[in-house]
């Protein structure tokens, strides 16, 4: 059986200007990387919730996430 393939069209790729700087990514990159570490700590019974929720304050401020601390919700954990 062969399928027959549609050409597709698309908009053209727009360049959005935000102002991100490297810095403000690698923050970004380094809380979520802190983020998984810890997730892993608390999922193998190293940590507690509370310390997790500690940790995770503490990173935040440590490396702002770029959608800020008041945005990210660690409740659920």
């Amino acid at each position: 059986m062969v399928k027959k393939v549609q050409a597709m069209t698309h908009q053209p790729l727009q360049s959005i200007k935000n102002n991100i700087s490297s810095e403000q990514l690698l923050n970004d990159l380094h809380y979520q990387q802190s983020k998984q570490i810890i997730q892993a700590l608390l999922n193998k019974g190293l940590i507690s919730t509370t310390e997790f929720k500690e940790i995770d304050d503490l990173n935040k401020q440590s490396f702002p996430p770029l959608l800020g601390p008041e945005n990210i919700d660690t409740s659920r954990f």
